[in-house]
């Protein structure tokens, strides 16, 4: 099918129409059979020689098998001259007609064996005739039908002069053999229309299908093309506040300085006024540059954001701390409500984000009050800033993350700060992975909520603590992996060794766990591990993994509903316990201390 590939390596503009490339398909489809159609066509006339050999004079069957020979010696001709020619669509017509009359000649030839080769009055030779006819022009439907003008041609040519000198004939079984032949006719023209459709409406949707690919091609070149772009312009920028913030820090360095030393020499009350607001302006301007160079960084993927458990409980503290003077200066309520809640979050720029909201919070309420709180969102944690402020209405909602974007503060004063507070917190909660929301009414006030993975365990010296206070036989703190393929075992022993006061990770493989111990910074105390797991795993080789990472002094336990000698002989090779299902918790208990002794110290946590 050399004609699909050529047209496709030409550009868009310069490719033939798809009704021509359909075309183009058609002819090569049947082109591409003929050596098929060839050595089934000399096939069936040898076939046809030997079984009427006897009945037929042979210098007929002998002439008509001749020119059948040197018609299928053309096909090879011209075969062999197509595939060398290789032609492209616009020249695949001329093939086409090429094609149709080595057609005409095949239907012409075999449309004489079926007026020659009628045996009168041997109904079983003419009943043989027949179907020979009927079966070739069954098999034409397949090869042919691609191109039907041939196909029509061949199968009209070759049926319907049997047909006709069946009729001649007049007996009742060349009657009833033409009416065979009357009916085989009609189907195979039927059936070689239907698949005729069939074949072009799928070459048709191909080439539809490859049109379609390369626009989305060109489409997503132009959009690459376009976000290079982008991202060039983004570098220059980011290169351009780096460099102006650095370079023009050393001076307003200076000036500050200058400034700071002036105010101590100065007694005139006017001037001293002047280099107040010099000092002021001086703080506004390195205001602006520590933001502009934080919003370069980030742009520019220089801060790379460290996820690690961080309690909200401490961070709510050190902001009641630093902003109840301010709030209360303000004559403003400043609600923070205390909690223990743990999230996943990298500590400083969660901080950065949160105290960028409770600034904006305090500078655009007048009256009322702040709230910042936490609460439980199924498996996450949302932390929220609630003011009672001027409001933003549904349309700018969008706008206020941009940056240099103040809705309040027309006459761009700086003690209104500059506009990048909000456009940092997107940023920063894009880099976290901390969904930001906005909910906002016109006068009454706005809330800002972001969402952080919640039910992260404490960092170690947490854990540790923990596990140093607990009482003898208690589980607080301990970190117990937990592996069954079945979930709501997993489950029950989440809820039975929670009960106890365990830390429980589990799931249905040792990989699974693994990647939730990683990504806690957990070190499991004991492993409780079903026998027979998924992909003909055993518990065997899932404590041979966990001991591989956490070490062969990790204890373990087996559970298993076998009785298997084997069984029981495989743990204790392995210094492991075998639990008989269904486990009793009470012994399960005991086992889990027993094994917990064992061991001079208990490591909690990575």
């Amino acid at each position: 099918m050399s004609t699909l590939v050529d047209s496709e390596k030409l550009p868009s503009n310069q490719r033939p129409t798809r009704a021509l490339r359909v075309r183009a398909e058609q002819i090569a489809a049947v082109y591409s059979n003929s050596p098929t159609t060839t050595i089934g066509s000399l096939t069936a006339g040898a076939s046809l020689v030997v079984m009427l050999w006897s009945v037929i004079d042979h210098r007929l069957l002998l002439g008509w098998f001749v020119a059948l020979v040197l018609h299928q010696g053309f096909r090879v001709y011209d075969f062999i001259a197509w595939r060398r020619a290789k032609p492209a669509a616009e020249q695949m017509e001329r093939w086409g007609r090429r094609y149709w009359l080595a057609t005409l000649s095949a239907g012409l030839i075999w449309g004489a064996a079926s007026w020659f080769l009628v045996v009168p009055g041997s109904p079983p030779h003419q009943t043989v005739l027949a179907m020979f006819m009927i079966a070739i022009a069954g098999v034409s439907i397949g090869g042919l039908s691609a191109f039907w003008k041939g196909f029509i041609t061949l199968i009209l040519l070759m049926l319907l002069p049997l047909l006709v000198r069946l009729l001649v004939e007049g007996s009742s079984t060349s009657n009833w053999l033409a009416a065979v032949v009357a009916i085989a006719l009609g189907v195979a023209l039927a059936f070689g229309r239907t698949l005729h459709k069939v074949i072009v409406e799928s070459f048709d949707k191909r080439f539809e299908n490859v049109d379609l690919v390369e626009e989305l091609s060109r489409q997503k070149a132009i959009s690459e093309q376009a976000r290079a772009q982008a991202e060039a312009a983004n570098r220059a920028k980011t290169q351009f506040f780096a460099a102006a913030s650095h370079d023009l820090r050393q001076p307003l360095h200076a000036l500050g300085l200058f400034a700071s030393a002036l105010s101590d020499k100065i007694k005139e009350p006017d001037v001293l006024n002047v280099v107040h607001s010099i000092n002021s302006s001086v703080g506004a301007l390195e205001g602006l540059f520590n933001e502009l160079l934080d919003i370069s960084k980030i742009d520019a993927g220089a801060i790379q954001a460290v996820p690690q458990p961080v309690s909200l409980g401490k961070l709510f503290n050190r902001l009641r701390l630093d902003f109840h003077a301010e709030a209360y200066d303000k004559g403003l309520r400043l609600s923070i409500r205390p909690n223990d809640f743990w999230v996943r979050s990298d500590p400083v720029l969660l901080e950065r984000i949160v105290r960028n909201l409770l600034t904006n919070a305090l500078r655009y309420t007048r009256h009322g009050g702040v709230l910042v709180a936490a609460r439980r969102r199924g498996g996450t944690v949302s932390i929220e800033v609630w003011d009672s402020g001027i409001g933003i209405p549904a349309e700018q909602q969008e706008q206020i993350f941009d940056e240099f974007v103040q809705l309040a503060n027309p006459e761009r004063s700086s003690k209104k700060g500059l506009g990048l507070g909000l456009s940092i917190v997107r940023r920063l909660c894009s880099l976290l992975g901390h969904p930001l929301e906005l909910r906002s009414v016109v006068g009454r006030g706005t809330v800002f909520r972001l969402n952080a993975a919640g039910d992260v365990a404490p960092p170690v010296e947490q854990m540790n603590r923990r596990a140093a206070e607990r009482a003898p036989g208690s589980l607080d703190g301990i970190v117990i992996a937990v592996i069954d393929d079945e979930e709501a075992i997993v489950e029950g022993m989440r809820v039975l060794l929670s009960g106890w006061g365990a830390h429980v990770v589990g799931g249905p493989a040792g990989d699974v766990v693994l990647e939730k111990l990683a990504a806690d910074k957990l070190t499991p105390a004991l492993a409780i591990v079903d026998f027979r797991l998924q992909n003909d795993l055993t518990g065997l080789d899932v404590i041979a993994q966990l001991r591989a990472r956490f070490g062969n002094e990790l204890p373990a336990v087996l559970v298993t509903g076998s009785t298997a000698p084997e069984h029981i002989e495989e743990a204790k090779q392995h210094d492991l316990h075998l639990l008989l299902k269904p486990v009793m918790p009470a012994k399960l208990r005991t086992l889990i201390n027993f094994k917990l002794q064992q061991r001079l110290s208990v490591p909690r946590t990575a």
